[in-house]
């Protein structure tokens, strides 16, 4: 349906692409950047115009620069605004999309989750006006309306189950890629100092040194990918398990296998590399979700293959994540200040709830949990917990809508799965909403111990946004299936 069609687009627009070209190359000429900056420049340039033409192309490249994140980010994390390639890209395939559908006259998508998260958005940037933390809620603000944007261009341009699977592939791809460079850059590089993470000057350093457990464990290493945080990167690894599970699934080239299964590999090395307790504890109930709803049907080959991926990433693994993901006693609240803290956060965001249940405290306000904490605090910090978080920022009302949006997800991937169980020939996109149940029922386990949603979590957006679109494809293909069978009841 969004294939490259040049002679679709209006003329002005083709003048104005290739106006554009040779501009660029004039400015460049005439300001004398080396030959490098010229080349990428064009580049970049080139690769718009191309997502210009095609909505499809932009889609596939959001998809690819999900996993990047910090890396692809050309502003600081600290800046009011920030700017990366994640959200360039994602508007210029929106515009496309805008150009190519008021051009063909295509109708655009929307959907209950669609409004119920547009409303969302109006509660949690109206606090603007009354927050004790303005810079938070206005980076916040700009991060949710990123969200919104992002779920409306995936369930517009995906619109059948090829481009579905394709949007997949390339985001666990990227993944994988991320991890490698990861696994690289912690064996061979050196780990950053925390607080630089966020940096523009550190967006390729992907290992930090931790000390927030230092009167137990010193300084340790931990893998934060492309991310800002450890746990982001954790739950980033975590959530395209399902998604290689489905894969293996429903693939019968042993080669392919093979590679699957290496991939897996790399993703749980890097889960363990990012030495988040919460990851290990999560990825241990993924893969029993996986078993249980027979995503994975265990034989005593897997079993074989799942202990020789255990037995190599625990063999490979460094001492760092002895020292504290595999010690069994920094599970415990004495043995883990992490886990003290965590407790404290939670207190007294019940507190700040209790007083402000209505309306809230503002939009990713980071000032308000510290001046609860009786103990030494940081001078910004959140509740650590997604539900307790967000009920502080947006009040009660707020935080029903936002877990009816995610609720009613759940419920369409589930609603979508059983349709798919009962229609003969469409067992793939079955496996594939099992997956996506299990890699969002993932992401609210991990939602008790972070403040998950807050983090650019695309991956789980994608998810999201696919989950409604194979919703209505289901429906569409129920309808499908019920006419041709009074269709064929007639007859007969």
């Amino acid at each position: 349906m969004y294939a490259l069609e040049l002679k679709r687009l209006p003329t002005p627009v083709l003048a104005g692409c290739f106006g554009l070209a040779a501009g660029a190359m004039l400015v460049l000429a005439a300001a004398r950047v080396s030959p490098v900056m010229a080349g990428l420049a064009m580049c970049g340039l080139l690769v718009a115009i191309a997502i210009l033409f095609s909505p499809t192309l932009g889609l596939l490249l959001t998809a690819l620069v999900i996993p990047i994140e910090r890396l692809g980010r050309l502003t600081s994390d600290s800046n009011m605004y920030t700017v990366s390639l994640m959200r360039i890209i994602g508007l210029l395939a929106l515009g496309s999309f805008l150009v190519h559908a008021v051009n063909r006259k295509w109708k655009l998508r929307f959907g209950k989750p669609f409004f119920i998260y547009f409303a969302y958005c109006g509660i949690a940037i109206m606090t603007v006006f009354y927050t004790t933390d303005p810079l938070s809620t206005v980076r916040s603000g700009s991060a949710i309306l990123g969200n919104l944007i992002f779920f409306f261009l995936v369930i517009n341009v995906v619109r059948s189950w090829k481009l579905a699977k394709a949007a997949l592939l390339v985001w666990l791809l990227s993944s994988v890629l991320v991890g490698v460079y990861t696994m690289y850059d912690w064996h061979f590089g050196s780990a950053v100092n925390v607080q630089r993470i966020g940096e523009l000057q550190s967006r390729f350093q992907t290992v930090y040194s931790d000390t927030a457990e230092w009167q137990q464990l010193e300084t340790l290493s931990r893998a934060v990918g492309p991310t800002s945080a450890a746990a982001v990167y954790g739950i980033n690894m975590i959530l395209t398990l399902p998604f290689f599970a489905f894969l293996i699934r429903i693939e019968r080239d042993w080669r392919i296998r093979l590679v699957l299964l290496f991939s897996v590999l790399i993703v749980m090395y890097n889960i363990f590399l990012s030495n988040t307790r919460a990851a290990i504890l999560l990825t241990i109930a993924v893969l029993g979700l996986c078993v249980l709803w027979k995503l994975v049907t265990l034989t005593g080959t897997r079993i074989a293959a799942v202990f020789l991926i255990l037995l190599v990433v625990l063999a490979a693994a460094p001492s760092a994540i002895y020292e504290r993901v595999l010690s069994p006693a920094n599970y415990t609240v004495a043995g883990s200040s992490t886990l003290r803290s965590r407790f404290s956060y939670w207190d007294a965001a019940i507190t700040i709830a209790e007083k402000n249940w209505l309306l809230g405290v503002g939009l990713g306000n980071q000032t308000e949990v510290p001046k609860y904490l009786k103990d030494y605090a940081p001078e910004t910090t959140s509740a650590h917990n997604e539900y307790l978080q967000t009920l502080d920022e947006v009040g009660i009302v707020g935080w029903m809508v936002f877990l009816s949006f995610v609720g009613i997800l759940l419920v369409y991937g589930h609603r979508a799965a059983s349709i798919y169980a009962r229609i003969r020939g469409k067992q793939e996109m079955y496996w594939f909403m099992v997956a996506c149940q299990i890699a969002m029922i993932s992401v609210l386990l991990y939602a008790f111990q972070a403040d998950v949603f807050h983090f650019p979590l695309k991956g789980w957006w994608l998810v999201a946004s696919l989950t409604f679109v194979m919703y209505q494809r289901a429906q569409a293909d129920r309808a499908e299936l019920i006419q041709a069978a009074t269709v064929e009841e007639t007859a007969s």
